[in-house]
């Protein structure tokens, strides 16, 4: 059963006929909305971009030779890896985020996202330690 606040929002945007129940994004236009929402949310703050070039650090810049804002950044890619490092932290089995991100058994990619759930993991227990260790 659906929550009464999602079917609000599925009944302010469901498509008239058609075999999809909301309208389709391209990617391009998902990704606009997408740094459309996170300017809403006030994540504005610049952050710069750097990119290596044979080995330099270049960083990208905006047309104004400015740096790039957080919004200008975010794409769905970018929010994908936070849902799915999210999952891991708050410890979702490792073999359901994959099958929810669609990551194979052996992939490399999802492998980085398990090192960063584990330096967190890590952290917080070393941080646990060092407060019980205070207190002996």
């Amino acid at each position: 059963m659906l929550s009464d606040y999602l079917l609000l929002i599925l009944d302010k945007y469901k498509r008239q006929g058609g075999k999809y129940l909301l309208p389709q994004l391209s990617s391009t236009n998902l990704n606009i909305q997408v740094k459309a929402l996170a300017l809403k949310a006030g994540w504005n703050y610049s952050l710069p971009k750097i990119r290596f070039k044979q080995g330099k650090p270049i960083e990208r810049k905006n047309d104004n030779e400015t740096c790039l804002s957080f919004s200008d950044q975010i794409t769905t890619h970018t929010m994908r890896r936070t849902v799915i490092t999210t999952l891991l932290i708050r410890g979702v089995p490792e073999h359901i985020v994959r099958r929810i991100s669609g990551h194979s058994t052996n992939s490399k990619e999802f492998y980085r996202y398990l090192v960063i759930a584990q330096d967190y993991l890590n952290n917080h227990v070393m941080d646990a330690y060092d407060k019980l260790a205070k207190r002996t």
